[in-house]
């Protein structure tokens, strides 16, 4: 099954941000949105959760996004936005609990533990969430929406993690965590949607690409196919080279594993 945008176009004001898109993703895979800065990578993810006004169609799992209600869209799909503010003083298992409140299946007890313990933060419920880092913020939040859609796959049906920059403030290591737990939840039958600005991160993980520029997409396909010299400098500028290190013998660090 998949999640499908087709002719997708978005104008916000007076500025077009998205023009006659076609995407999809399958359950199943990591598919990561790329592209440069402006390029409508968020857009296009908030048009694939109606949380902007859009022309064209959204179809999850073989059904209009518009013919589900609300309570049923949530039991079927999480979102992780770029940021979060929460203004009252709320302790991480109470943001946690959240994403359960979300969902249509009996609550289990067990699982909001569950969930941070797969973020690594195994014993941080009481704490308040106001007083944690950016990056704990950030992996509370990944806990909330997986406690939602927990199982990958419901009555034959995938569910579906949406996430927009999801190691954007994380460190090295817990960047990998979070994309291995991605990529375990569509190994499992569920779908992942990403928004990624790593492109070593997407390459490791990803199976699908989605590249976008001017707010069309350019490319899209497997890694392997997407990721070569000529598509990628032609999409961001710069020259960039795949496997290659710098010719000036400069040091770099890469991740070497994903597993």
């Amino acid at each position: 099954m998949t999640f499908e945008g087709r002719g997708i176009s978005v104008t916000l004001g007076r500025h077009t941000i998205l023009s006659d898109v076609d995407f999809t993703a399958r359950a199943g895979d990591v598919t990561a949105i790329v592209g440069p800065n402006g390029s409508g990578k968020t857009t296009l993810l908030r048009a694939l959760c109606a949380e902007v006004p859009y022309t064209g169609r959204v179809q999850v799992n073989g059904r209009d996004l518009t013919a589900h209600r609300g309570a049923e869209l949530a039991s079927i799909r999480a979102v992780l936005p770029q940021s979060v503010t929460l203004a009252f003083p709320f302790t991480v298992a109470e943001v946690v609990h959240l994403g359960q409140a979300a969902r249509s299946a009996r609550p289990r007890s067990e699982l909001p533990r569950r969930a941070l313990a797969a973020v690594g933060l195994a014993g941080y419920g009481a704490r308040l969430y106001q007083e944690l880092s950016g990056g704990e913020q950030q992996r509370v939040q990944l806990a909330r929406v997986m406690l939602q859609v927990w199982e990958p796959v419901i009555d034959g049906a995938p569910r579906w993690l949406l996430l927009d920059e999801p190691v954007a403030s994380l460190d090295i290591g817990h960047q990998l965590m979070v994309m291995r737990l991605t990529r375990d939840y569509a190994e499992r039958g569920g779908g992942v949607v990403t928004v990624m600005h790593d492109l070593n991160l997407t390459a490791m993980f990803a199976n699908h690409v989605v590249l976008m520029r001017h707010g069309r997409v350019t490319a899209a396909g497997p890694v392997s196919e997407i990721f070569n010299d000529a598509t990628l400098s032609a999409a961001y500028g710069p020259a960039l080279r795949v496997n290659s290190a710098p010719p000036d013998g400069s040091f770099f660090v890469l991740p070497h594993s994903a597993a």
